[in-house]
């Protein structure tokens, strides 16, 4: 019973964490993360401060919680895309396909970035968590090129692999950015087939027959 009791507690207490970072991601798309204060938290989460002052030491803590589970949350969305047992080309694809439609390009998505911007240049955890998402989605690009290239006899060093790896990375992040903050302009899947474009020049593989 002590068990049971105990496992309860705790997968109540991750909830209400989880709850606690969802009210905060909400307040930073619309105000900032210099807007999230713990009052604006804590009334768009409808609980009093002191509760979040329970599940986390400090302000700080919480900022630095929803910076990771919204980093890890756009990588693992991508990440899952791209995983299965279809062809290398296919499976590269879909993370393009993927990364550059809605949930993960989204004006939400932009605002929230744009809110953690201004402190993650000057903000050393926060940097080390970005630094942590951002190895992790181009080790997972690295791989699906190696893939992609082992598939059509293709043969790459491992500095090439990841000299291509930052090259697609910095065409998602550019897209990314213009697809969530003016998406209005965009034609409907013009984002993605641009995304495929310029993955097919970059590696020299027709992606768009997979598509």
């Amino acid at each position: 019973m002590q068990v049971k009791t105990g496992r309860i507690r705790q997968e109540n207490t991750e909830e209400r964490r989880a709850d606690l970072i969802a009210a905060t991601l909400r307040v930073i798309a619309r105000e900032g993360v210099r807007g999230a204060t713990v009052r604006s938290i804590s009334k768009e989460a409808d609980v009093t401060q002191g509760l979040i002052r329970y599940y986390f030491k400090s302000k700080d803590e919480l900022i630095a919680a929803a910076y990771e589970t919204y980093m890890g949350d756009l990588v693992n969305a991508a990440d899952a895309a791209s995983q299965g047992s279809g062809s290398a080309r296919r499976r590269l694809a879909k993370f393009v396909q993927v990364s550059l439609e809605p949930p993960v390009t989204s004006h939400a998505s932009v605002a929230i970035w744009a809110g953690f911007f201004e402190v993650l240049l000057h903000d050393p955890a926060m940097k080390a968590s970005h630094n942590r998402s951002y190895d992790k989605l181009r080790l997972h690009l690295k791989t699906l090129i190696r893939d992609l290239f082992d598939e059509t006899g293709r043969i790459a060093s491992d500095d090439q692999l990841r000299r291509l790896s930052i090259a697609g990375n910095a065409v998602l992040d550019g897209l990314w950015l213009e697809g969530g903050a003016l998406a209005e302009v965009f034609h409907e899947g013009e984002l993605v087939q641009v995304g495929l474009d310029s993955f097919s020049a970059l590696l020299g593989v027709d992606l768009n027959t997979q598509y």
